[in-house]
């Protein structure tokens, strides 16, 4: 089979509506999630901005289109003595890596087939490699910011959120290796494909845990409440954008909304079976992508649990209070490490069984593995949290 080599109106054909959709979905999602923590915090939320120039308010869906606009035409002001080629270089830096990594999801549109054969998403064989080395970027693009500044609130802000970064990528990537080491490939279709021809990885213990794992260090990963630390404003004022205004400001967040969605469609390649569902099934000769009852179903499933994930963020941004510092550093390499470190361990014992094609074996390794798993959680949450004393009052009369 000879492949022909790419034109560049095949790169836009398979690029430009990915990007239109996910900016699209980026204020949705804004405006659904103001909507939902005013709920939460028995609020109303946005409801004014409809259709301009009428009093029909459409729930507020208009709000993203007009803070867009007023974000463009803000003032950008700089610091007199920032470095103004990283101070403009940093919020692009950080927007760029979210994008790349969507085109490397196994995810494809029905409406490309009628333009051209069919334009799949890069089916790279080191996906996951990618995936990790190319958000890395992102840890360098919010040091830039920080220092860029020459703010020292800025630069604590940088330095604070940068260890974060860096201690949870660690736990992060180790949950991911399980994936890879159950599928023995790092190509997104084929760990898809392996899920819907055995069974979603959150399915087993070992699964189940790393993928718990994996969203906890995602949320780190994308400055998510409660690991919201870099942008703390009772702390370090708003963390490594203090002197960010106007569109530059609006690009941190823009980079934050699409990492989501990235580091969601990557949990829900590894774990949920991607496009997998009812009226889906994969075609063995087509790369693993899913051939579906009608088009676009493989689709509609992979954003749905992409949402789903979106929304569990949502729910626990209105819920859970920041953590400190120490704690946040302290649950990193005293809890998420050795866990991920020992379901690594875990995951092996339960490949070999699963080897021996037996049902019961396998049943009773994951029922052990299970065991294993939970017994160390709880150890590793007693030994690790403090012990709570009640208060003492001195002045009780």
């Amino acid at each position: 089979m000879s492949l022909e080599p790419l034109t560049l109106t095949d790169i836009l054909i398979a690029t430009v509506p990915l990007m239109l959709i996910f900016a699209t979905l980026f204020a949705f999602t804004t405006w659904l999630e103001r909507k939902a923590l005013a709920r939460i915090q028995n609020r109303i939320g946005p409801n004014k901005v409809g259709i301009p120039c009428t009093r029909i308010g459409l729930f507020g869906l208009g709000q993203p289109a007009a803070d867009g606009i007023k974000m463009i035409f803000k003032e950008d002001i700089v610091p007199r003595g920032a470095d103004r080629l990283f101070h403009l270089l940093a919020p692009i830096l950080a927007l760029i890596p979210a994008m790349l990594v969507l085109c490397f999801l196994p995810l494809n549109f029905p409406w490309i087939k009628n333009i051209q054969g069919l334009v799949k998403p890069f089916m790279l064989d080191g996906a996951v490699i990618f995936f990790f080395a190319i958000t890395g970027l992102n840890t360098l693009a919010v040091f830039m910011a920080g220092w860029a500044s020459r703010n020292k609130y800025s630069l604590l802000g940088g330095i604070r959120a940068v260890a974060q970064m860096v201690s949870y990528e660690i736990p992060l990537v180790l949950s991911a290796v399980i994936v890879v080491m159950m599928v023995g490939s790092l190509n997104a279709a084929e760990i898809v494909k392996e899920q819907a021809d055995e069974y979603w990885f959150i399915l087993s213990p070992w699964g189940f845990t790393a993928f718990v794992i994996f969203f906890i260090a995602a949320l780190a990963e994308t400055n998510r409440s409660p690991f919201d630390l870099p942008e703390a404003e009772s702390e370090i004022i708003a963390g490594y954008f203090t002197e960010y205004s106007g569109f530059k400001f609006a690009l941190f967040f823009l980079g934050e909304y699409i990492a989501m969605f990235a580091i969601s469609g990557l949990a829900v390649t590894l774990f949920l079976g991607g496009g997998d569902g009812p009226g889906v099934t994969m075609n063995p000769e087509d790369q693993g992508l899913a051939t579906e009852a009608f088009p676009g179903l493989s689709a509609v499933w992979f954003l749905a649990k992409i949402f789903a994930l979106i929304a569990v963020m949502i729910w626990l941004r209105g819920t859970l209070p920041r953590l400190r510092v120490d704690q946040l550093m302290g649950f990193a390499w005293k809890f998420m490490l050795p866990l991920s470190i020992l379901n690594i361990l875990v995951a092996g014992f339960a490949w070999h069984a699963e080897q021996l094609d037996n049902t019961i074996i396998t049943v009773i390794t994951w029922v052990i593995s299970f065991a294993v798993l939970y017994g160390a959680a709880s150890g590793l949450n007693q030994l690790n949290r403090g012990k709570v004393r009640p208060r003492e009052y001195k002045y009780a009369e």
